[in-house]
């Protein structure tokens, strides 16, 4: 979506480290992961707002963000949720939405406006509600509703801010999510008010959760493409292979929601087809070396799925990438195992090669494991086979 003419397109700074950019794209992929399960749930349309604002405010690391709606009668823009404002300004200031107001002229184009320096930026007033709280940067982007503009998403920096694209993109993404989230509510709310249209109105809000997770998963492909273009640009082998791994870890995520797209809302990641969908992504098809995944019919809810796979995808990698020679044959198995007695389920991973040895220093592959196996509640063990390398992963069944 373009610009508006007050717009300004920045460069990530060159300072900004290879690694710290890797964390934002993954933070920020986590934080549009996490909004969508949230809009799945029966939350009130202000309590989904909040949780919005308060997402974005950690996305941008800045301490006001904002969601205005659109009033047709009185004509304006009102605050509908927010965090970071002063007492009577949530719920209660409106916001013009002639051209000179910056959501205004979002609202009257549908498309994003940045503005570096609101307070000496000619083409826009400054606010009585921003000047009090010292706001120099905006950047404002549509909130879609049923094909029109529903309102205005904005996050506000009390400091210097150029905002670039990938920025903007991130915050348009989000405000999609919201859209559509606020649509399926009203589809609910509909199927409350009327019992006759309780029916169709079941198949619509089924619909748009389809349809919210379709958004979820361009999102990931998003994501994944700006990877790859970014890793176009670097040059040390270390680097691009590092930023290999974390595409790899970004597509291991994409697939955990690509399984619960596939099954009823509310339904659980049938686990063993997940994980074999993941050593399929990793595998590459060297000759003599092979995967094989013994499953125990485990199905998991998704926010448990998604860090047990990712344990998966590290060790499998790293079996992969050390555990045999140049032309040496062997296998890797991933073994799933369900205890009732104990409450457990237990990811075991092995491989017959050569053993991979001591942690590496500076490797960030089996501390990983160790996080997400703490997400988890869970714990694990290094395994002494005869040959090779095993690590055991076990943590609570989900009730």
């Amino acid at each position: 979506m373009p610009l508006s003419p007050s717009t300004a397109t920045v460069a990530m700074p060159d300072e900004v480290t290879l690694e710290a950019r890797m964390e934002c794209v993954l933070d920020r992929q986590r934080i549009l992961g996490a909004f969508a399960r949230i809009a799945s749930e029966p939350l009130s349309r202000d309590r989904l707002m909040q949780h919005a604002t308060a997402l974005v405010s950690r996305a941008f690391q800045v301490r006001r963000v904002k969601v205005m709606r659109y009033r047709s009668d009185p004509g304006d823009l009102l605050v509908e949720a927010g965090v970071g404002w002063k007492p009577g300004v949530v719920g209660e200031v409106s916001l013009a939405i002639d051209r000179a107001s910056p959501p205004g002229r979002t609202l009257q184009t549908a498309s994003p406006v940045v503005i570096e320096d609101l307070p000496n930026d000619p083409d826009f007033r400054y606010s009585p509600t921003l000047r009090d709280h010292g706001i120099v940067s905006v950047v404002n982007v549509p909130v879609m509703f049923d094909g029109r503009v529903w309102g205005v998403f904005e996050v506000d920096a009390d400091q210097p801010r150029s905002f670039d694209e990938a920025d903007i993109g991130f915050l348009t993404a989000f405000a999609n999510l919201l859209g559509m989230a606020l649509q399926r509510q009203e589809a609910q709310e509909r199927t409350i008010e009327t019992l006759a249209e309780n029916a169709r109105a079941a198949e619509r809000a089924e619909m748009l959760l389809r349809e919210l997770q379709h958004r979820v998963k361009n999102n990931f492909q998003v994501i994944l493409s700006f990877l790859t273009l970014q890793r176009r640009y670097v040059e040390a082998p270390d680097a691009r292979e590092r930023f290999g791994t974390v595409m790899d870890r970004v597509h291991a995520i994409a697939l955990a929601h690509d399984q619960l797209s596939m099954r009823e809302a509310g339904a659980e990641v049938e686990f063993g087809g997940y994980v074999r969908a993941l050593c399929t992504n990793i595998d590459p098809g060297r000759e003599g070396v092979t995967i094989e995944v013994v499953d125990g019919n485990t199905t998991l809810p998704l926010d448990r799925a998604v860090p047990a796979g990712l344990i998966v995808n590290e060790l499998v990698t790293n079996s992969l990438k050390y555990a045999f020679d140049e032309g040496a044959s062997g296998q890797i198995r991933v073994v799933i195992e369900q205890h009732p007695d104990l409450g457990e389920v237990c990811l075991t991973v092995e491989d017959d090669g050569k053993g991979i040895g001591p942690p590496r220093e500076g490797g960030l592959g089996l501390t990983l494991v160790e996080g997400f196996a703490l997400q988890l509640g869970g714990r694990v063990e290094r395994g002494t086979p005869e040959r090779g390398t095993r690590t055991v992963t076990c943590f609570p069944m989900p009730l």
